[in-house]
């Protein structure tokens, strides 16, 4: 019987069909596909409302990923992509140079004219909710010495100036004495009210920003013109550090301190490369794996060593309830999160990094229920459900 069966499943072949299919490694970061060419270039990525202002290599454009948003419902969601209007002005796009990034918030953004801010005296400033051929800030109008706004061209992490949260800008410019002890800085106040850009190309009329500068002179013991600077916007003030002279503190009405003691007798930070404020307390990070804090807005100081040296290589971001930390400049580029377990101890935990590639870190945000990073490659994102999640051990 069983001789039988056997004979006679081996008159019937059955073949069984097999179908071998690729399957795409799913990547912990997902490319946002709408930017193409030279766009995917980001140099920033700023938050608005339930929009992205996105600074790249020629081009300011909006990213508009929340559905139902007027933005979105208007322009579609992204303005870069060929099927809406740019929001660049076509006569002045923004720097080639990747190295140049500007000053830019949520509502505001500026730009040099000319493409290179190291050589000229006029800025013009854009706001970023519509298509405007700007407003322009004319250094010699405010000071017939000046020569030139300053700009050190060092990349994503030292923009040419800063604007707070009051829509104020801050940059620095250089005159004809360059042997003068003192500095220069031009505090801009920008206010824009219309509901609809202008965008007649007559080049005598203003944009729809208002614009109310004043100029400040801050006196140092030797020459400083030629000092390196670099801005942070801090809620409703400013810090710049001068390099070889100090950290200033600038307010709203051009009123300024230096807040670190002296250069010989620091009490504060020196050299800082990365100045946020989180949960009330402001930080400064410096290199040598150095940190320092305030928690009364820069009146004072406490000194804080043997941490990461990367600290001094890296942004910091607010994602979630959380603070996150992305390095920059380094061939392997991280992506972690930082909690503070005393005064003294911080616990640095890197998060997956996986489908980013060898790309430069630039900018990161949140929007809404997703988090967003610029890079030298391309605009990725990740859900913020996920974002957390641990990048395993070697």
């Amino acid at each position: 019987m069983v001789g039988t069966l056997l004979a006679g499943t081996a008159c019937r072949k059955e073949v069984e069909k097999l179908v071998v299919q690729e399957v795409e490694k799913q990547h912990s970061w997902t490319e946002v596909k709408h930017l193409i060419n030279y766009q995917r270039n980001v140099l920033q990525v700023v938050p608005g409302t339930n929009i992205l202002n996105l600074q790249s290599i020629g081009r300011f454009e909006v990213l508009s990923p929340i559905s139902g948003s007027v933005e979105k419902e208007a322009n579609g969601y992204y303005t870069g992509f060929g099927h809406t209007l740019s929001r660049t002005w076509f006569l002045n796009p923004m720097p080639w140079d990747v190295r140049n990034v500007v000053p830019m918030n949520a509502n505001f953004y500026v730009n040099p004219t000319g493409d290179n801010v190291a050589s000229d005296t006029v800025l013009t400033i854009y706001p970023t909710k519509f298509l405007d051929r700007g407003t322009r800030l004319r250094l010699r109008k405010l000071d017939p010495t000046a020569t030139r706004f300053e700009n050190s061209l060092l990349g994503t992490r030292f923009p040419f100036g800063a604007i707070n949260r009051s829509d104020y800008l801050l940059c620095g410019y250089r005159t004809t004495d360059l042997a003068e002890n003192a500095f220069h800085l031009v505090l801009s106040q920008l206010v824009n009210t219309a509901t609809t850009g202008s965008t007649t190309t007559n080049t005598t009329l203003p944009g729809t920003t208002q614009v109310s500068s004043r100029l400040i002179r801050i006196p140092t013991p030797s020459p400083s013109q030629l000092s390196f600077k670099s801005f942070w916007a801090v809620d409703d003030y400013f810090l710049v550090w001068c390099a070889g002279f100090g950290l200033f503190k600038i307010k709203e009405d051009g009123s300024f301190q230096q807040v670190n003691g002296t250069f010989t007798q620091a009490t504060g930070p020196v050299s800082p490369t990365a100045i946020f404020k989180w949960k009330g307390v402001v930080y400064a990070m410096q290199t040598g794996g150095t940190m320092w804090t305030s928690v009364n807005d820069c009146a004072s100081w406490q000194r804080l060593d043997g941490f990461n040296s990367g600290l001094s290589l890296s942004t910091f971001y607010q994602v979630g309830d959380s603070l996150v930390g992305i390095t920059h400049g380094v061939i392997t580029n991280s992506i972690y999160s930082l909690k503070f377990l005393n005064a003294n101890t911080i616990r640095l935990r890197e998060v997956k990094n996986d489908g980013l590639g060898y790309a430069d870190f630039s900018d990161l945000a949140q929007l809404g229920d997703t988090v967003y990073l610029g890079t030298t490659s391309g605009l990725y994102k990740r859900p913020l459900t996920s974002f957390f999640e641990s990048k395993a051990k070697p």
